[in-house]
C-alpha cells in the first residue's frame, strides 16, 4: 500500500512540476517568424538617404506576389518590438529593366537581448511600378529581385 501511494505522489509531483514549466515557457519571448498578415506600404521620400538601415539585420530571402514582397530577415532581440520600413529615394537607374534601390530600415527600440530572432516582413510594392517599364529590379543592399507589373 506504501509503494502505491508513493507512485501516486510522485506522479502528483511530476504532473504539476510539467505544468509550471509550461506556464514558464508560455512567457519566454517569440523568437520564429511571424507569420502575421501586417503588409506595410513602401515609403517613397526623394530626401532620404538609402544606406540608414538602421539596427543590423540579415536577409535570408525574398519573393513577390503580385504586389506584395516578403522579406524573410534575421536580426539579434527577443525582448522588445522592432520596427521595420522599405523605404525608396524613387530614383531608378538607367538600365533595362529599370534597376530601384530601397532600403529596409530597421529599429531596434534600444533591445539588448541577443536571440536570433527570423521574421517574414511584408510590404506592398506597387508604388515602385516604373512608368517606362512593366519590369523593375528591386535591390535592397547587395540583393535583388525582379518585379514584374501585373
Amino acid at each position: 500500500m506504501k509503494i502505491h501511494f508513493v507512485l501516486l505522489l510522485s506522479i502528483s509531483l511530476f504532473a504539476c512540476h510539467q505544468k509550471e514549466i509550461t506556464k514558464k515557457d508560455n512567457n519566454k519571448p517569440i523568437s520564429n517568424a511571424s507569420t502575421g498578415d501586417e503588409t506595410k506600404a513602401v515609403v517613397i521620400d526623394a530626401t532620404f538617404d538609402i544606406s540608414a538601415t538602421g539596427a543590423m539585420y540579415t536577409i535570408d530571402s525574398m519573393k513577390i506576389t503580385g504586389n506584395i514582397l516578403s522579406i524573410m530577415v534575421n536580426y539579434s532581440g527577443g525582448c522588445k518590438t522592432h520596427e521595420w520600413e522599405l523605404i525608396s529615394n524613387g530614383m531608378y537607374e538607367k538600365s533595362l529593366p529599370p534597376k530601384v534601390a530601397v532600403c529596409l530600415q530597421h529599429k531596434n527600440n534600444g533591445d539588448a537581448c541577443r536571440e536570433l530572432v527570423t521574421k517574414e516582413l511584408k510590404f506592398n510594392i506597387a508604388k515602385l511600378k516604373s512608368p517606362n517599364s512593366k519590369t523593375v529590379i528591386v535591390k535592397i543592399g547587395d540583393k535583388q529581385i525582379r518585379y514584374t507589373q501585373e
